[in-house]
């Protein structure tokens, strides 16, 4: 490597932690080079932008490396929100959280993998998702989702429910299971169930190489929310499941868009019924 390259890989391997954590600029300070040899170091071993780069980082991380030890002040409300956060930095810090997840989505959703998950559900007669937890959010988002362009999407909260439903389907039946994880037991065992009945299975989590994974035919990666392979914390993190939401709504407009005229049709057919509770909540709030 020329020598400006070479030092930013000294130390990478010297620090791993920095380039897991820190921005390019942040990155480029540390290593005293300059931002544009951050960039050429990261296309020089093979990645599109730094974000991918770093986003490789924290996979590998995640399965060699034990997670960051917090201190005792810090990570035992929410996320690294400790005993001296006061509005203004929780704010900040949930904020820049957010949008740094939203930016992951770029590099972690396939494009191509998003195709052939749109393709399947409108090749589908109906769509089960199987959820667990906060996960269960995006699931619940996702029937309101495409119920608007007709698509038939059925989710039960209850774990029993959903293990015997996904025993039960018939082919030309669509299974997507969803797991920050991709652990989770009941999502695990739901989305097996749906398989072997000859269902088509779609896995939505943020581990490509997690249990729930070797049960899809088609996954989707959003970004890790947490550091351990398939060790949520005790409290599950809103901001992680942002990613699912986003994958949830790009999935829906990617399904749409595919059959164009028919999805604005049964959009224009349900928009006077949702107009009427509009008015009908204007009502009452006047009474």
């Amino acid at each position: 490597m020329k020598p400006a390259l070479q030092t930013v890989a000294d130390s990478i391997l010297a620090d791993p932690e920095a380039a897991r954590s820190k921005n390019i600029k942040g990155l480029a300070a540390a290593c005293a080079v300059s931002e544009a040899s951050i960039s050429r170091f990261v296309r020089g071993v093979g990645f599109p932008s730094y974000r991918a780069f770093q986003l490789r980082m924290v996979e590998e991380g995640a399965f060699s490396l034990p997670p960051r030890a917090l201190s005792p002040d810090e990570g035992q409300i929410y996320e690294n929100i400790g005993r001296r956060d006061n509005a203004a930095t929780i704010l900040n810090k949930v904020a820049h959280r957010t949008a740094d997840l939203a930016r992951d989505c770029l590099s972690t959703l396939d494009p191509a993998a998003m195709e052939r998950a749109a393709h399947m559900i409108r090749a589908a007669e109906v769509v089960y998702f199987f959820a667990a937890g906060l996960s269960a959010l995006a699931a619940e988002n996702a029937l309101l989702r495409f119920a608007r362009i007709g698509k038939p999407a059925i989710f039960h909260r209850d774990r029993n429910n959903q293990l015997l439903i996904a025993g039960s389907l018939r082919k030309g039946a669509l299974a997507i299971g969803i797991s920050d994880s991709g652990r989770t037991h009941q999502t695990v065992s739901a989305l097996a169930a749906a398989r072997q009945t000859g269902a088509r299975t779609i896995a939505m989590t943020a581990f490509p190489e997690s249990p729930l994974a070797r049960q899809a035919e088609v996954t989707l990666v959003t970004p890790a929310g947490y550091m351990p392979a398939g060790e949520e914390p005790i409290y599950e993190s809103m901001i992680s499941k942002f990613g699912q939401l986003l994958a949830i709504d790009a999935l829906y407009s990617l399904t749409a868009v595919q059959d164009f005229d028919a999805s604005a049709a049964a959009v224009r057919r349900g928009d006077p019924v949702i107009q009427q509770s509009r008015s009908a909540r204007r009502y009452n709030e006047q009474e």
